[in-house]
C-alpha cells in the first residue's frame, strides 16, 4: 500500500518540535509581539487591524471577532507582521476558525413597536372646544371695544358753529329779546340738561336707557362711578348730591333723562359729554 502525502503531512513530518508548540495561538502571538518590543497600538498601526481584535486573538476570545472569515484573515496578517508562519498556526489549531461566519451583530436588532395614533378623549375634545369658544368671545369683544374707541376718537364730520363756552341753551318757547331791549345779565338756564324735576332729598338723578351697544363714562360729584358698555334693553340710574357728568360714545343708541326730564342730544354729535348739577 502507498501512503498519500500532502503538503500538510510533509510540513508536519519535517517540522521540528519547539517549545512554542505547547503554547496556544494567543500566547505565541503575544510572545512574538513582546519579543519585538511592540505594543498593541503599534501593532494596530502595522497591521491596520483594530487593537481590540488583536487583543482578542492574543486572549483567544474569538467570539469578539466579526466572523470566522475575518478571524482567519486577521490571524494571517498579524502572524506575518510578527514574523510567524500563519499556515503553521492555522494547521496547528484547525478547529479554532472553522466555525461558520456569524453576523457582525451578536443579537438581532430589536424591533421598536409602533404605537397607533390614539384619538383624543372626549374630555380633551371638550376642553379644546371650550378654549376655542373663549378665544372667539374675547376676539369679538376686543373688536367691539376697538370700534367704539375708534368712533370716540374720530373728529366730528360736520361741526356746529362755535359757541361761547358755557353758553346756556334757550328754553323752548321763550321769546327772543327785541332789538334795543336791555340785555339780561343773568344766565339763562338750559332747558334739557337743567330740567328742574326735583328728587327727594335734593341732588341730581341720571337715567340712561340703551337701545343698542354703547360705551359710557359716568362721574358723580367728581368721582368715577361707571365706565363700560351697556347693551340694548339696559336701564341704568346714577345719583349725586351736586353734580353728575356723563360721556356717551354712541348718542344714537341711548336716551338720557335727568331728574325725570329727557335731555335733547345734538344729532350731529356722535360722541358727547354733559355735566348736570342739582337744582
Amino acid at each position: 500500500m502507498f501512503t498519500r502525502w500532502n503538503k500538510k503531512n510533509v510540513r508536519e513530518h519535517h517540522r521540528p518540535s519547539s517549545p512554542d508548540d505547547t503554547l496556544g495561538i494567543g500566547e505565541r502571538l503575544r510572545n512574538a509581539r513582546e519579543a519585538k518590543g511592540l505594543t498593541l497600538a503599534v501593532a494596530e498601526t502595522l497591521t491596520r487591524i483594530r487593537a481590540v481584535y488583536l487583543e482578542a486573538l492574543e486572549e483567544e476570545k474569538f467570539d469578539r471577532l466579526p466572523g470566522a472569515v475575518y478571524a482567519r484573515g486577521y490571524l494571517r496578517t498579524y502572524a506575518r507582521a510578527l514574523g510567524l508562519d500563519p499556515d503553521e498556526l492555522m494547521d496547528a489549531y484547525p478547529g479554532a476558525f472553522n466555525a461558520p461566519d456569524e453576523p457582525i451583530f451578536a443579537s438581532p436588532p430589536t424591533e421598536v413597536p409602533i404605537r397607533p395614533a390614539v384619538p383624543p378623549s372626549p374630555l380633551r375634545r371638550a376642553a379644546l372646544y371650550a378654549g376655542g369658544v373663549v378665544l372667539l368671545i374675547v376676539a369679538i369683544l376686543g373688536i367691539i371695544g376697538y370700534q367704539q374707541l375708534h368712533q370716540f376718537a374720530q373728529p366730528v364730520p360736520k361741526p356746529t358753529p362755535p359757541a361761547a363756552v358755557g353758553e346756556p341753551t334757550p328754553l323752548p318757547g321763550k321769546a327772543e329779546p327785541a332789538p334795543g331791549a336791555p340785555a339780561q345779565t343773568g344766565a339763562v338756564q338750559p332747558a334739557a340738561p337743567q330740567a328742574s324735576a326735583r328728587i327727594p332729598g335734593g341732588g341730581v338723578e341720571l337715567l340712561v336707557r340703551a337701545a343698542g351697544p354703547c360705551w359710557l363714562l359716568v362721574s358723580a360729584d367728581g368721582e368715577e362711578v361707571f365706565q363700560g358698555f351697556v347693551q340694548a334693553g339696559d336701564v341704568r340710574v346714577w345719583r349725586a348730591r351736586g353734580r353728575l357728568t356723563v360721556r356717551v360714545g354712541n348718542s344714537e343708541a341711548v336716551s338720557v333723562l335727568v331728574n325725570g326730564q329727557p335731555v335733547r342730544q345734538d344729532p350731529h354729535r356722535h360722541v358727547w359729554e354733559e355735566t348736570f348739577t342739582a337744582p
